[in-house]
């Protein structure tokens, strides 16, 4: 029952947000708006993920954080695709932590 109230809920809530979009928004929206809104993601990750990376705990950091950030940057300017960037700092942190630790 609770599961039920769950979905039910979730059906409702997205279908009064997309209607609301839907009424809102043009058909086909200015190139300035568009390259916002496709901009947005990345944007949000980097102001989420930035100061976590550079500065943990209030001291800069020279771990394997700062180099998994960097190659997320290349990765993404390079392939254009966020989900690699991601899973290429994944890589780069797990490979230098388990070469650090040793």
């Amino acid at each position: 029952m609770t599961w039920l109230a769950i979905t039910g809920s979730a059906v409702v809530t997205y279908l009064i947000r997309a209607f609301a979009f839907r009424v809102a928004m043009p058909a086909a929206l200015p190139g300035r708006v568009a390259r916002y809104l496709d901009a947005l993601p990345a944007a949000i990750i980097a102001a989420l993920a930035g100061p976590a990376v550079l500065v943990p705990g209030g001291t800069v950091t020279r771990g394997p954080e700062l180099a998994a950030a960097l190659v997320v940057v290349a990765v993404v300017a390079w392939r254009r695709n966020l989900l690699a960037g991601v899973l290429a700092g994944v890589a780069v942190v797990a490979l230098l932590r388990l070469v650090l630790a040793a």
